[in-house]
């Protein structure tokens, strides 16, 4: 038996009103970053009766780091436990980074600091994400994509992007990958770095890399921008139908085989800021369909329902021409703006699923501008109406049609609520959030905890402001066929 603190009295009452509140509402919480290098930390309350009561709770606000907070993590969350209960958060750890080059990692259910990772290349960080429980992954300015095991943090695997080379007269300023994306068998990852107009493919089985591709002419520069360069890159929904690329003011659609499959815009143009993915039923129907989310310059957030490639038939035109590829057309589904003239651009945004399980279609969208506002909506996607396609004259010849879908979407998205930080943020993420840490304050507060229950977190409180472990660059003379077994679910972690 492990020696137990004492709890403090607060804590209990509130988790007590907690489980005997009349009116049952939906919580998550918001972790937001700013150019103010202070970490946001907001607990959400919508009741199921009237979202218009929606409550915002501060959980934890100070200066995380020595500049601004670039990007953040959060790692999902664990598996349900034997007796059927969900320990979501309880085991979910916070990474923050910004140009100091150094990955702060924080326990989220405690909210205590873990410490600081510094990776070796000593780069400032561009990018943080968790592809599995049991991996973190970052990228840096200098061109690296550092692999660390959250076990005990220690370094994996580092893997190099070439330098571009500029051309005669040009004087490129600065590098480095701007986004990477991990494959959900976790096999494979694609990344997209600054001054290459190229998407690389990385093997996480080898940790060597498997190919370039370089973006194809057919791309509009409307919707590539100036520089050509992809800014993030994405994969589509079970990683089965291709990924995503999002240039500064479009976004083109590959295939599994890296062949593009058609670029789009919004309507009117506009820069984008954040792209993803969705896959959930729509309206009566209860086949899974692909949405895609563009959050842009002007305070958008548009939503567009993405055609399978088999639901895409070639003209016998097209038939006759082996070569060609039928483009996949995005339909718009609608657009998500508030109910006030706020034109600020939204710098990120997350979708959050319901936690019900007989809620499928219902999801909670957070979105922070570049004036501080976050804005929460309730997406119902039962609501949304497809009917039989018709078909539209598109040019002056009678044969010059295409079938366009009648879409009814009114309603589907409302607001419940919105809370001004007065910050520039930077970018933000979401959540679950446990009844039991509701209230839960580690600073100078003793809690009744079994020694051992947080063991998978390492010690929290000796841990404070030391470096977690900085690892060691892999051998790159190790043969291409020694695989140190990709990303996967680590047993110790379950």
């Amino acid at each position: 038996m492990g020696q137990k603190r004492k709890r403090d009295a607060p804590v209990a009452v509130a988790d007590n009103l907690s489980k005997l509140s009349l009116k049952p509402s939906t919580s998550f919480q918001i972790i937001a970053g700013s150019y103010d290098r202070v970490l946001h930390g907001l607990r959400v309350t919508i009741p199921s009766s009237d979202i218009s009561e929606t409550s915002f709770t501060p959980l934890f606000l100070f200066t995380a780091h020595a500049s601004s907070i670039r990007c953040l993590a959060v790692s999902p969350p664990s598996d349900t436990t034997g007796d059927g209960s969900s320990s979501s958060s309880s085991k979910r750890i916070l990474a923050t980074s910004s140009p100091d080059t150094k990955i702060n990692l924080y326990h989220l259910h405690t909210r205590t600091n873990l410490g600081t990772l510094a990776p070796p290349s000593a780069s400032p960080t561009t990018s943080l994400v968790f592809p599995s429980k049991s991996t973190l992954i970052s990228t840096d300015e200098a061109g690296y994509i550092h692999i660390f095991k959250t076990r005990d943090w220690s370094l994996l695997s580092s893997l190099q992007c070439p330098t571009p080379k500029p051309k005669p007269g040009q004087i490129l300023s600065g590098g480095g990958v701007n986004s990477i994306a991990v494959h959900p068998s976790g096999k494979l990852a694609l990344s997209v770095s600054r001054h290459e107009k190229s998407v690389r493919m990385w093997n996480l089985m080898t940790g060597r890399k498997a190919g370039v591709l370089t973006f194809p002419k057919s791309i509009p520069r409307l919707v590539t921008g100036v520089s050509g360069e992809g800014l993030k890159v994405v994969w589509r929904p079970g990683g089965k139908e291709g990924y995503a690329v999002m240039f500064e003011r479009g976004i083109a659609l590959f295939g599994v085989d890296s062949v593009a499959r058609g670029s789009f815009t919004t309507t009117p143009v506009s820069k984008v800021h954040q792209i993803k993915f969705l896959e959930t039923p729509i309206g009566d129907g209860s086949e899974d369909q692909e949405l895609c989310f563009l959050a842009t310059e002007d305070g958008r957030v548009v939503v567009y329902l993405v055609p399978k490639s088999d639901e895409i038939k070639p003209t016998p035109e097209e038939k006759e021409k082996e070569d060609e590829t039928k483009d996949i057309k995005p339909i718009l589904l609608g657009t998500i703006t508030p109910s006030t003239s706020d034109k600020t651009r939204i710098k990120d945004f997350d979708i959050l699923p319901h936690p019900s399980a007989n809620q499928k279609s219902k999801y909670f969208l957070t979105t922070a501008n570049s004036d501080g506002i976050i804005r929460v909506y309730s997406l119902d996607f039962a609501q949304v109406q497809i009917g039989a396609a018709k078909k539209q004259k598109t040019g002056e010849k009678e044969a010059e049609t295409e079938a366009v879908m009648d879409i009814k979407a009114d309603g589907f998205a409302v607001m419940a609520g919105e809370y001004d930080t007065n910050r520039r943020i930077t970018c933000l993420t979401t959540a679950e959030v446990e009844d039991s840490a509701a209230g839960v304050i580690r600073d100078g507060v003793e809690e009744e905890v079994e020694d051992g229950e947080d063991s998978d977190s390492g010690s929290d409180d000796d841990s404070e402001d030391e470096s977690v472990g900085e690892g060691e660059e892999a051998d790159e003379d190790e043969e291409e066929d020694d695989e140190w077994g990709g990303i996967g679910e680590d047993e110790e972690m379950k």
